[in-house]
């Protein structure tokens, strides 16, 4: 008697661990999810937790790239604008060192460049779409992070591209000068009424105008570095993104086709062994009858 006693209890519980499988499996079809809690899975739990803490990094990361992306294509837009403005620059103090131009056309010169200067100005206070200066006069552009211990400045400093062009020639060869004081220089050079002193000055200027453009060029050729950083950095993080999705995945989804079929036999096994018990109940209170 103890013995079937003893078997009913045994058997009762399996078939209470079978009706808690097939309702856990009955909950990772609906949810879609396999991995609830740590228990579930303990290393599968602990690599879903690391991943997202990755996933979560990175997203961050693919925001602050998409950032610095449109930081730096406004300030190629910024660049490419200078570097214009300097051509024709210079090409004015080319027609005005030709000597044949009347005090009108000089003056008409004077004019286009002094317009030149102050589209040069606006390119330096040029801000990005949150109100932040492409060329930032105070300190050093901010660094980025766009991975691990990765940061890249977007910005550009002031100081850097307007405010430090090296002169290769003339009677100011050596110093440092801003392109504001280059331009400056190229008006006070027209401006000039002895002709000896007017064409020194004006040779002096077209030489300023060369080595700022030169200038600009370095700039623009650092720019492009940064934003081959920001592309591959953007590339790399769509990448990872896409690893580590399918890779939670496979470690937290759960297997429709799998999960319905080990609920089927869970169910199948849980029936029989319903009928199995109930014969054995009968049993039991037959032999108490008895």
């Amino acid at each position: 008697m103890l013995n079937t006693q003893y078997s009913l209890q045994s058997e009762i519980a399996r078939q209470q661990a079978l009706e808690s499988q097939i309702a856990q499996l009955q909950t990772n079809i609906s949810s879609g999810i396999q991995v609830h809690v740590a228990s579930d899975d303990p290393q599968a739990a602990a690599r879903i937790a690391q991943i997202g803490r990755q996933q979560a990094d990175e997203t961050v990361y693919t925001t602050n790239v998409k950032q610095g992306q449109a930081i730096t294509s406004l300030l190629d837009t910024n660049l490419s604008g200078v570097q214009n403005a300097l051509v024709q620059a210079k090409t004015l103090m080319l027609q005005a060192s030709n000597g044949t131009m009347s005090d009108s056309d000089r003056q008409a010169i004077i004019t286009s460049l002094q317009g030149l200067q102050q589209d040069l100005q606006n390119f330096s206070t040029q801000t990005d779409s949150s109100g932040n200066a492409l060329f930032v006069k105070d300190g050093q552009p901010t660094q980025i992070p766009i991975g691990s211990n990765t940061t890249v400045a977007a910005a550009d400093s002031y100081d850097d591209v307007f405010g430090s062009v090296t002169l290769s020639k003339g009677t100011n060869a050596g110093s440092t000068v801003s392109i504001d004081d280059i331009i400056s220089g190229a008006i006070a050079g027209l401006q000039q009424t002895d002709p000896t002193a007017q064409r020194q000055a004006m040779n002096d200027s077209m030489n300023a105008l060369d080595d700022a453009a030169s200038h600009i060029s370095m700039a623009q050729s650092d720019l492009g570095v940064r934003e081959g950083r920001f592309n591959a950095a953007s590339d790399a993080l769509a990448t990872s993104a896409t690893d580590l999705k399918a890779e939670r995945s496979g470690l937290e989804d759960t297997d429709a086709t799998a999960a319905y079929a080990e609920m089927s036999s869970k169910m199948t096994i849980l029936n029989a062994a319903q009928s199995v018990l109930a014969s054995m109940n009968k049993v039991s209170l037959f032999d108490k009858i008895s």
